[in-house]
């Protein structure tokens, strides 16, 4: 059985396309990049897993932020025709809109690549990751026959370009900040540049402040851009404060913090640590010898009225330390002060006891600068917090004892249900004698929760068949490419109305396989995991439902009046109209015939068969009850096996056994 599952295309190219999916087991949601021409991917894989980007080799490793902004590979599945490897952040497919973080982001990503094959920096490689970005781009796409907005137009000149990425920056604001339909417009204008005329991008941009402007200018630049490593340390970032926080976790200082230090500044901190004193620093002027003279002058002179202001304090300290060392040495040798923490009894007072009787017979007390004087309102105090930490140990100590107590009735009572567990009587009358300590636990329906998911899963997976048939009949119809998206995009609007019915199902805790225990499993914690997790799958799906319907809408803006006005009621997010008749109309009228007679790209007759089979076993499904995945003529089981089958004989006797009438 295949690992995962792909339900939703997203883009075709030459080399690569990439689809939406999920894991089999973890029902994690991925996104699947499938490569026809493995040529050059195994250098990409390298790249990846050089930058720490292979989820099942950094358990416990320190992450890089600045990785994160690449794809995640959960795992690479090779075929002989075709490499497919599934990421697992880079879910919200292309970043619509923008902003001056995003594109920073951009730039650090982008950073990455220095040193490898160019890469092919547009936005539609661009992925959203919350409120970050990922780069999906494999360096794949030539573009040889066309030229593209996001490369440099000095090309067009048969000029030497003299930009990495900086360009394609630009441009990439420009679009995220005012739509995808500025692009033929900036088409027209470098194609007036490369006619002799003056290019002028900056009338397009529609901020007002002057800092961006400054750096888009410079972006804009064909023959003299802004230097790649200068980008982030532009004040249009350094202004931001937001980007503030984005340079920070890439941890790029500013141009300031990367000068260099003298060596009398770096010196003179040692110095300061060491004596822990205060000292004028000055920077060490290499360009002038004269300078650096009066400067160490300077701080010689400084350095001895430091020293003689030091001497003074320090001898007025001792001439006040002697004055009172004989009052000090009289309140230490007073008898209360003796009596006070002889009667104390706890460690810390004997640790202080024993410190001022050291005190009292050591050295000379003048020569140890103390200059604290006790007195008898310190001496209160003291004996305050004594008393209250008596207080606490006496509560600490209640609770401790009422903590064993509680342990022994405990025991007591478990020997006590051990040995009378046969009389369910005696066993309630400990339970009463004991309210205020005893615990009811609550056997938790494991079993009947495991039985309701597997049973969920097993329906949801079945109509996922529907999907996954859309997603096949899309690629090998080329329905991007033609009209074959609107019935297909119906189709798929199907599918999401039966995922809908099972979330109402369990929404409103309807006890559809007549589980024993419901109440406790509608309860639990695992059935509103579970239905959280249906919902946000539902979420998604209904995401990949709109994509497919813009691409509908476009073409069946291309049909006749008339045409037009038969599929515009149901070209819409609306999931409460019954769609059901009309769907099976096209799935069996259409679609059928069409895979039938290979109405499409060259695939394998096989892969065709398969197809037919998945196409068949969806509109059976169509018809089933939600919750029913199987009838008289099909099996789910039997359906997944000859899906990963290559017997061409069993499959087509199988596929003859679903009768479809047509």
């Amino acid at each position: 059985m295949c690992a995962y599952v792909i339900t939703f295309p997203i883009w075709k190219g030459q080399q690569w396309s990439a689809f939406r999916g999920h894991v089999r087991l973890s029902n994690e949601q991925v996104l699947i990049a499938r490569f026809n021409d493995t040529t050059h991917i195994e250098q990409e894989l390298r790249f990846l897993e050089q930058h720490q980007r292979v989820k099942s080799k950094i358990e416990g490793k320190y992450i890089k932020a600045v990785y994160n902004l690449l794809p995640m590979i959960v795992q690479v599945i090779r075929t002989p025709t075709f490499t497919d490897v599934l990421f697992d952040n880079c879910v919200d497919w292309q970043l619509t809109g923008g902003n001056l973080q995003h594109l920073l982001r951009i730039y650090f990503a982008y950073d990455l690549y220095k040193g490898q094959a160019p890469r092919d920096c547009t936005l539609e490689n661009i992925m959203r990751n919350g409120e970050s970005i990922v780069v999906l781009d494999f360096g794949l796409r030539k573009r040889t026959e066309n030229y593209c907005i996001y490369w440099n137009p000095m090309i067009l000149k048969g000029k030497q370009c003299l930009s990495q990425y900086q360009w394609s920056l630009g441009i990439m604001y420009l679009v995220m900040t005012n739509g995808s339909f500025i692009i033929n417009e900036i088409h027209k204008r470098i194609q007036n540049w490369v006619n002799g005329g003056k290019l002028d991008l900056v009338s397009l941009i529609t901020t007002k402040k002057q800092s961006i402007i400054s750096l888009l200018q410079q972006l804009l630049s064909p023959d003299n851009p802004i230097p790649w490593e200068q980008i982030p340390h532009h004040s249009a970032f350094r202004d931001d404060p937001k980007c503030k926080t984005i340079l920070k976790l890439y941890e790029v200082r500013s141009m300031s913090d990367l000068k260099f230090r003298s060596a009398s500044r770096l010196s003179s901190k040692q110095s300061g640590r060491k004596t822990q004193r205060t000292s004028l620093i000055l920077h060490e002027s290499t360009s002038n010898s004269n300078q650096s003279t009066s400067n160490q002058s300077l701080i010689t002179k400084i350095s001895s009225l430091y020293k003689n202001k030091f001497i003074e304090e320090y001898k007025q300290r001792c001439n006040s330390s002697l004055k009172t060392s004989k009052q000090i040495n009289n309140f230490f040798t007073n008898n209360k002060m003796k009596l006070k923490f002889a009667t104390k009894q706890s460690d810390h007072t004997v640790q202080l006891s024993c410190d001022l009787r050291s005190l009292r017979t050591g050295s000379n007390l003048s020569n140890l600068g103390l200059t604290q004087r006790i007195d008898d309102s310190e001496d209160k105090k003291l004996n305050r917090r004594l008393s209250q930490q008596e207080i606490d140990y006496d509560k600490i100590r209640s609770r401790v004892s009422s903590i064993r107590m509680a342990i022994k009735e405990y025991k007591a009572r478990s020997l006590r249900n051990l040995s009378q567990d046969s009389n369910p009587l005696t066993q309630n009358s400990v339970e009463l004698t004991y309210p205020n300590n005893y615990i009811q636990l609550i056997k938790r329906p494991q079993v009947e929760i495991d039985i309701l998911t597997s049973k969920y899963l097993r329906s949801l997976e079945c109509i996922n068949i529907i999907g996954q048939t859309v997603a096949k009949a899309i690629e090998f119809l080329d329905a991007l490419q033609n009209f074959w998206i609107i019935p297909l995009f119906l189709v798929f609007k199907r599918m999401l109305q039966l995922r809908l019915e099972i979330e109402k199902f369990l929404e409103a805790q309807i006890n559809s396989f007549n589980i024993d225990q419901w109440k406790e499993v509608c309860n639990s914690r695992e059935y509103l995991q579970f239905l959280s997790r249906i919902k946000s799958d539902n979420c998604l799906v209904k995401n990949e439902m709109i994509l497919l319907m813009k691409a509908s809408q476009n073409k069946a803006d291309q049909l006749d009046k008339s045409k037009r006005e038969k599929v515009l009621w149901f070209l819409n997010d609306n999931l409460e109209s019954n769609i059901q008749p009309i769907c099976l109309s096209y799935m069996k009228e259409q679609l059928l015939l069409a895979v039938i007679d290979k109405r499409g790209l060259q695939r394998e007759p096989i892969e065709w068969l398969k197809l037919q089979l998945s196409l068949k076993a969806s509109i059976i499904i169509t018809q089933l009850p939600v919750l029913v995945c199987e009838s008289n003529e099909f099996s789910y089981e039997k359906h997944l096996e000859l899906q990963n089958s290559q017997n061409y004989a069993e499959i087509l006797k199988y596929c003859e056994q679903l009768k479809i009438n047509i």
